[in-house]
Order: C-alpha cells, then structure tokens, then sequence
C-alpha cells in the first residue's frame, strides 16, 4: 500500500474515499513556494516555509501509514518500511548529488571543491543538516558561494525523524498489548509527547542559537509530529462542510501570510513556525472543499508528481547559474532558464529515476538494502575523490605562497615612495586560497578571545620587553595583529610585546546591538571584563578598530537602535580608557570591498583591475563610527591607511601583485605589507 494511500485510509466504520488529489497539490504549493524564494528572494521573503509545508506533509503521510500498520497488526515492519524509504528516495538524491559533483568539477574554481564536497558527502550519509548547524550557515536564499548541495538539510532531518518514530511506535504497541489497550491510543499519546517536548525546545533553542536551530533535527521534528497527529485526528473529527471550508482557506491564510510576510530576520523555526505548520495541517484536515478541488487540478497534481525531484534539482540549477554568471542575484532571463531546466531535470527524474526504481522491489529486502548501500558508497566516493585532491593543490598553494622583492603589496602604493611591482608575477596569495589567509595562523583560538585565557594566552615578543601594546576589537581589529606580532618578534624584539583580545564578531563597545529584535550582550558582557584586565595591565598602547554600522548590519544582521547609541558605547570605553591614562590609537576601517574578491580574480587572472570597487560604494555609509568616538577625545591618535588601500577613484582587488582581500576583511600577506605605515603612524618606529 502506498504511503498516500494508507495515511488516508479511513476507519473501517467510515465511509471509503478515493486518494486525495489536493495532498499532491500542496505539495505543488510547497515546492512552489521555495522555487519563487529562491529564484527572486526578494519576491516572497518568507518562501522559506515551503520547506515546513512539506515537514507536514511527510509527517501526515508517513505516521498515518504507520499508525494505520499497527491498528492493522498492532506492530510495524521497520524492513518493509526502510525498503519503501530506499526505493522511494535514494535514487533520485543519487543522480542529483553525482550530476551536482560532476558539475562543480567542470564548471566551479577549485577552491569551491573542499567545502561543496564536503557537504555532499554529509548529504549521501543524511547528515547535511548537523553539518550545516556546525558551520552555522545562513540558509537565507540562494547566492554566489552557496553550496548547491545545502537543500539536501531537509531531507536529512526527515530520515533522521523516521530512524526514531518507527521504533517508538513499535514500543506504543508493545506497551499496549501490555496493559490490554489500543494501540493506537498509546502510539497518539507517544507521538504528542515528542510533538511538545521537540516544540518546547525549538523555541529555547531558536533564540539561543538561530542559526543552529534552523538546521538541527530536535526544532524540527514537532513540524512532522504535527502532520501526524493530524492525520490521526481526521479519523476521529467530523465537520461540516462549513467548517471545513473555513478551516481549509484559514490555513491557506496561515501558509500565504507567512510566504509573504516573513523574513529571515526572524527566530525561525521557534513559535513563529507555528503559523505555518498549523496552517498546512489544517488544509490537511478539511477535507472535500473548494479549496481542496482546486488544489486538485491536473496542472497543480502534476507539479505535486514532480515536487521531490523538483526540489532536489532546482537549489544546484540555480547555484551553478549564479556561480557562471558571476553575480548575486539571476537576472530575469536566467531566472526563467533556471525554471524550466528545473522543470525538465525533475520531470526526467520522475520518468526515467523516481518511478522505475519505486516500483522495482530488486527481488526481495535484502536486495534492497544492498541497492541502498551501493548508492550510498557510490556517492560518497565521487565526492571524496574531488574533495582529496583539491585540499592537495590547495595545501600546496598555500605552503608555496611567500612575499618578496617582486610582491611589495601595499608599499606599491606608498604616497611618497611608491615600490615598483613587475608585470606578470603570480599573485601571493593565489586566489584558491585567499579567504583562507587569515591571521593567528597557528593560534585559531585567539579568533575568539575568552576571560578564561590566562595572561600569556594570546601574548607574543619577550615577556620582559618593556613596553606593551594591547590589540582589541573584532575582526577588524584582528586582522592587524600579524604586522604587531612580526614587529615584536623582529625588529621590535626585547622592546614591544603584544597581546590581543580580539573577538570576531564583537565591536569594542558598551551599547550591545540586537539581532532579529533581542539584544545581543555577549559582546558588551565581555567588553566591559575585558576593559578591567586593560586598565590592571596598563599598557603603553591600545589599538582599536572594528566594523561600520552598515557592515555588521549587512553581514551578520546586528544593529543599533541609532547611530548615536553606538557612537555612545565606543565613548564610553574610550573614556574609561583616557580616565586610566592608557594612550590609544584607532584604526579607520578597510574600504569595503564589492562582492568576493577572490572568487571574481579566479575569474579574471588576466584582468584583475575588473574586480576593483569604486572608491565611492568601498566606502559608502555614514562613515567609520568609532573614528568618530575618537575625534571626541584629542589625545587619541587616529590611523587612516587608506591611501595603501586605494588609488584616486578605486580601491583595487590587487595590490603590488598581492591580493587585497579576503572575504570583507584583508589578507594576511596584504596585512604584512601594510606594516610600515601602520607601525610608523602607531608611533612604534
């Protein structure tokens, strides 16, 4: 029995009914949501419920054809039901994940290999979701550098639901049998407890880690209880066709508002999935409505026949387009070559994939679960073999890339004596490799200073050197710590040591920003202890920097209530700081670059000046605020490195055969090079 056909078996006292065709068509609303969002996220900013739409769907489907196996014979098949999962998915998921590799391999830069590969091999093992809440990617929509694997999440979080639900089911029954009781009864009991408890945590867990949350299997697994429950519910309630009616259009409601109106700013999945879920589970119920019999249509039907082939195919259609043309959103041709390639991918894999292989029962179970097996291996391998040998050239990059007379980077650009740079010289680092090149190489831990380091944690120069300059701020500030340590390490051994307290992601400030509407405090929490641990060591030099306003609002969503609430926070440290005479010195943000930098020269070897940005949008915005802090306080001295970052009208992707950039940030190298002007304005040569 197929599992549409058993989820909405009726009880045998009701009256039978043919197989409900507007199941089919809200899977086609589904999938047509998170099409539309991911083509033109900016046309249905919430199309990212399409996905929870299909949780309930699933869920509905699959515990309803469970729960109908154990009032049937009071227990369930965990073979028949894995060897129905198998047939039904893995075939299709293979051929999209080797097509997907064996496009990156001929179409994508290398240095895009590692991380697409592995997230391919945690979609084959149906672990992409944990992965995915590890590197706490923003699955906000579809952009340049988005891996085209990172949809399968969801499938993975559905097959880890039913690894789980099968056996608590089986217990329900055992439990039942025991105490002479339906099985049923216990298996709906069971099924709401899990329900609540995954619902509970979604919502704790949504506002401690959004991003985390959004991936993890236990703030999901109440969507797919809810469908479940549902049709369990549909044996049990009778409406009228007014009620139904009402029900079904509210739900529509529910679903449509929440496709419109929602962002990703919000605390998703949370409580505010609810809308959503709620919404689907109720059309599921209201059965036999108008609203069903359009949802019925042919048209809509056939788009339900094709949605999970459809959803597979459509993310790497639209990746590997955005990756070819080079920009960070299709343009409107591209959009509707990206639809109908989707559209012909899934109806093929439906024809010539999904169908064949659902019907094939390869002679009995166990062939099956060999079948499974070999699919798995097979996709695993093809992503392994790019994945070893791209970390290889790019290790290998990496170890070779080394400055010298030929690569001067920033000193090229020098106001009063410029250093000359050869033409056709390799460029240091080589692009595949750029936004690796960050600083504390070999100290990963100082990315993220914490008050439980001791003192000489993130130290560097002799400890008994007699000056000391102290480094805080974000990332921004971090990225100046390698032209400090090499002073103290070097030139400046014996006299200057070094120690940095940088947190990425944290500016020096007092006033914490929010994100999604709930104040962040880690940040100001920390800046206030650390402060303390500054004035006690009473340093002969601070160096701040950090963010824009704009930046951080743009790159991790955090914002201020004013621009003057932030100016407010950096007045206050700074004051703290000029109270405990602590000189201090502040370094101007780096222009900021347009798009990704080495992405744009792996395109462009030949020309790198096409991946420059106008002087104007590198430093567009109300300017750098804590350089504006500053200005309030004379005694503090103000760095500006612009005019080694920037020519009259550009601020180039290439400087003195260096690359500039690293994501927003600068390279390492580049860093280097900057030493000079950033030590002699610092007053420490």
């Amino acid at each position: 029995m197929s599992a549409e056909r058993a989820a909405l078996a009726p009880d045998p006292q009701r009256p039978q009914h043919a197989l409900r065709g507007d199941i089919q068509g809200l899977r086609a609303l589904a999938v047509g949501i998170v099409l539309l969002y991911h083509l033109r996220p900016a046309w249905l900013p919430g199309g990212f419920v399409g996905v929870d739409v299909f949780f309930v769907i699933s869920g509905f489907l699959i515990i309803g054809t469970l729960t109908g196996e154990v009032r049937r014979s009071g227990t369930v098949s965990l073979r028949d039901f894995y060897a129905r999962r198998i047939r039904r998915l893995l075939p299709a998921a293979t051929v999209t994940l080797l097509a997907t590799v064996a496009a990156v391999v001929l179409l994508l830069p290398q240095s895009q290999w590692p991380k697409i590969m592995r997230e391919a091999v945690g979609s084959a093992l149906n672990a992409q979701n944990w992965l995915l809440a590890f590197l706490s990617n923003d699955y906000g929509h579809a952009t340049a550098g988005a891996s085209p694997v990172q949809h399968f999440w969801s499938l993975a979080v559905e097959e880890q639901f039913y690894l789980v639900i099968p056996l608590l089911l089986i217990a329900s029954a055992a439990l039942a049998r025991r105490f002479d009781s339906r099985a049923v009864r216990y298996a709906a009991v069971a099924i709401a407890v899990v329900t609540v408890a995954s619902f509970v945590f979604s919502v704790v867990y949504t506002r401690i880690d959004h991003g985390a949350a959004y991936f993890v299997t236990p703030t999901r697994m109440w969507e797919l209880g809810v469908g479940g429950l549902a049709a369990m519910v549909l044996h049990r309630v009778s409406l009228g066709r007014a009620a139904r009616e009402l029900l079904g259009w509210l739900g529509f409601a529910a679903v449509a508002f929440s496709a419109v109106y929602y962002t990703t700013d919000l605390q998703f999945p949370g409580w505010v999935a609810a809308v959503p879920v709620l919404g689907t589970a109720a059309m599921l119920i209201a059965t036999d409505t108008l609203l069903g019999r359009m949802l019925g249509m042919r048209p809509a039907r056939y788009l339900g026949d094709i949605s999970y082939s459809l959803y597979l195919w459509h993310w790497p259609v639209i990746v590997v387009l955005l990756e070819l043309s080079d920009n960070e959103q299709l343009s409107k041709k591209e959009m509707l070559v990206a639809a109908v390639l989707s559209l012909a991918f899934a109806a093929a894999s439906k024809r010539f994939v999904e169908d064949p292989f659902r019907r094939n029962r390869f002679g009995r179970r166990r062939g099956t679960y060999a079948f499974g097996a070999v699919l798995v291996v097979v996709s695993v391998v093809a992503a392994s073999v790019p994945w070893y040998t791209s970390v290889r050239t790019l290790d290998r990059l990496a170890g070779t890339s080394a400055l010298d007379a030929d690569h001067p980077g920033a000193m090229a650009l020098d106001p009063r004596d410029p250093v000359p740079a050869p033409a056709r010289v390799p460029l240091v680092p080589d692009p595949a490799i750029a936004n690796e090149d960050g600083p504390y190489r070999g100290r990963g831990d100082c990315h993220v200073y914490l008050l439980t380091f001791p003192d000489n944690a993130c130290s560097w120069g002799e400890a008994t050197a007699p000056k000391t300059v102290i480094l805080l701020g974000d990332s921004h500030a971090a990225q100046y710590s390698t032209p400090l340590i090499d002073f103290a390490e070097g030139h400046g051994r014996g006299q200057w040591k070094v120690r940095t307290m940088t947190r990425n992601g944290c500016p020096f400030t007092t006033v914490p920003p929010s994100e999604a509407g709930w104040p962040f405090t880690v940040c100001s929490d920390q800046n206030l202890a650390v402060l303390e641990r500054v004035k006690a060591a009473k340093p002969d030099l601070v160096v701040l920097s950090g963010m824009t306003r704009e930046a951080y609002q743009s790159d991790l969503k955090w914002t201020w209530a004013s621009r003057e609430e932030m100016l407010r926070g950096y007045r206050e440290m700074l004051g703290s700081l000029k109270a405990a005479n602590i000189p201090v010195a502040v370094v101007k943000d780096l222009p900021r670059p347009d798009g990704q930098v080495p992405r744009c020269l792996e395109r462009n070897r030949s020309d790198v000046a096409a991946c420059g940005t106008p002087r104007a949008e590198a430093f567009a915005g109300a300017g750098d605020p804590l350089v504006e802090a500053a200005a309030g306080f004379p005694s503090t001295k103000i760095v500006d490195l612009t005019p080694w970052y920037c020519r009259d009208e550009v601020c180039p992707a290439v400087v003195g055969n260096v690359v500039v950039y690293r994501n927003n940030h600068v390279t390492n190298m580049y860093s280097r090079t900057l030493a000079t002007p950033l030590l002699s304005q610092l007053g420490m040569i």
